[in-house]
Order: structure tokens, then C-alpha cells, then sequence
């Protein structure tokens, strides 16, 4: 019991030391704040989150592909026909195909006629006929060689009967009828109409048979005339007959030598066939687009 005072004593100091203590520390279980008094280093902020992913513009818009309307065809101006008609009335053509009533001729005027009927108004028309000499068929006081239009209907009813009215008479003067009809394509004015497409100019031939010798031209002057004149589309039609049973091949090659080209020259033995030859090989060549 001695020592009790001195226990005492120490136990008081304790209490004068505790009241020491600011109230702060009395009540702060936990470290000490402030820079320097830290006991525990508080966790790093977090990172700040990543921006958002740009958000990237879409493609500008690309605008449908317009495609042009096709271009319309290129079709080739009109072509009319500046036509010559050179028809064989030599004593040959008197002769029928058999089974036939009517003559080579007479067979050959239907058909030229009724193709002149039907012909466009543009086109442009001679008949010329052939037998021992060349004869023209003239138009009112048209002089020979005037071209009439198919449209002037008077001028063509006139032409479409005075060619019905033609009759036979002597020999074949094939060679020099060429190279005169020939000559009617070859006025100056014409030329530009032919050279830019505008004019086809075609020289039309129906004949039974070869030349008969009774003028001084010869084949060559009549492809000789043939070549001079390249404008001009030179189309054969040969009439079966009695120089074709005598002959069957030469006065057809002589013919069809005279055409343009090998397809440009037929032979036919009616009228229904010369007709629908007629009527192709007056035309002019059309292109397609």
C-alpha cells in the first residue's frame, strides 16, 4: 500500500495528458491528413475515359449513273432514181414463151409500164427504144433526152402509153444504144446530185438477144462507155427466146457482160418475173442502219 500515492500520481498525469490532446485527435481513428502526415498513399484518380471513336462521315453520296438515251439511227437522206429504160423492139421480141399468148414484147411493155406507174413521185424516167436504130419516147414538146418526173402525172400517163404503142422492126442495135443512153446521165448539172447520193442514176436494158452488127460499135465501146460513167448503175434483163434455143449462152453472157455488176443482170421468161426483177433493179441500193 505503500506504493498507491505513487500510482495515483501517474494516472492523474495520464488524465492532465489526454485533455492535452486537441479534440480533433481525440476523435480521428484514421491517418492523418495533409501533405507529409499521410500514412497510406490514396489510390491514383482513374483515366479519364477515352474519347468516343470519331465518328467518321459517311461516303458522300454517289449519284446514279444517268445513261444517255442511245442517239437515234443514222439513216441515209433520201436516194430517188434518175431512171433510163432501153427496150429491145427488134423482130426477136415478136417471139412468144411457150405456153404464152402474149409476146416477148408485149410482155415487156406491161412491165415497164406498170413499174413507171408505181414509181415515187420524185423519181425521174426516159423510155428509149432499140431496134436497128435507137428512137426516143418524147413527152408532149419535151426535146429527146428530157428526163419527166413520175409525179406529173399527166407527162406520165403520156410516156406509159406511147411506150405501149411501140412496135418490132429490124435488127438488135444493142452496142450503140448503150453508149448513147448512156450519155443521157451526163449533163453537167446532174453531176452533183449523183456524186453526192442524192440522184441514183440506172440504166435499165431488156433484150432477147446479142447485138446484130448493123452499127459500127463493137462491145468494147459499149464497156468503154460503161467505165466512163461509174455513177451509173447498168442492170440487164434477157427475155428467153428463139436466139436463147439456138444459143443458150452466148448472147446472155454478151448481155449480162454490159451489166454493172454479175447479180445486175437475170433473165426471166414472163411477165410477172420481169416485173419484180423491174422493180429491184431500178431502185436504188439501200444500207440498213
Amino acid at each position: 500500500m505503500r506504493h498507491w500515492p505513487i500510482r495515483l500520481l501517474a494516472v492523474c498525469a495520464a488524465l492532465l495528458t489526454l485533455d492535452a490532446v486537441p479534440a480533433r485527435a481525440q476523435v480521428s481513428p484514421g491517418p492523418i491528413p495533409g501533405p507529409g502526415t499521410q500514412f497510406v498513399r490514396p489510390p491514383p484518380p482513374p483515366p479519364p475515359p477515352p474519347p468516343p471513336p470519331a465518328v467518321q462521315a459517311p461516303p458522300p453520296a454517289v449519284p446514279a449513273q444517268v445513261i444517255p438515251p442511245a442517239p437515234p439511227p443514222v439513216r441515209e437522206p433520201p436516194r430517188f432514181p434518175t431512171v433510163v429504160f432501153l427496150l429491145d423492139t427488134s423482130d426477136s421480141m415478136l417471139d412468144r414463151t411457150p405456153g404464152k399468148e402474149l409476146t416477148h414484147l408485149d410482155e415487156a411493155k406491161n412491165a415497164v409500164t406498170e413499174v413507171i406507174r408505181g414509181m415515187s413521185p420524185e423519181t425521174q424516167v426516159q423510155v428509149w427504144s432499140f431496134n436497128t436504130r435507137l428512137i426516143p419516147v418524147t413527152v408532149g414538146n419535151e426535146a429527146a433526152g428530157t428526163f419527166i418526173s413520175a409525179g406529173d402525172k399527166a407527162s406520165r400517163e403520156e410516156l406509159i402509153d406511147k411506150t405501149r404503142a411501140l412496135r418490132t422492126g429490124g435488127g438488135t442495135n444493142l452496142y450503140q444504144s448503150v453508149v448513147k443512153t448512156l450519155d443521157l446521165f451526163s449533163k453537167p448539172a446532174d453531176q452533183p446530185l449523183y456524186r453526192s447520193g442524192q440522184r441514183f442514176p440506172v440504166l435499165v436494158i431488156v433484150s432477147d438477144g446479142m447485138d446484130s452488127g448493123v452499127t459500127p460499135e463493137k462491145m468494147d465501146d459499149a464497156l468503154a462507155a460503161k467505165k466512163s460513167h461509174p455513177l451509173v448503175t447498168i442492170n440487164t434483163i434477157g427475155f428467153k427466146g428463139a436466139s436463147d434455143v439456138a444459143d443458150p449462152e452466148v448472147w446472155l453472157k454478151s448481155l449480162c457482160q454490159v451489166a454493172t455488176r454479175p447479180q445486175g443482170c437475170a433473165k426471166v421468161d414472163d411477165q410477172a418475173q420481169l416485173q419484180a426483177i423491174l422493180n429491184g433493179f431500178y431502185r436504188p441500193l439501200r444500207v440498213e442502219p
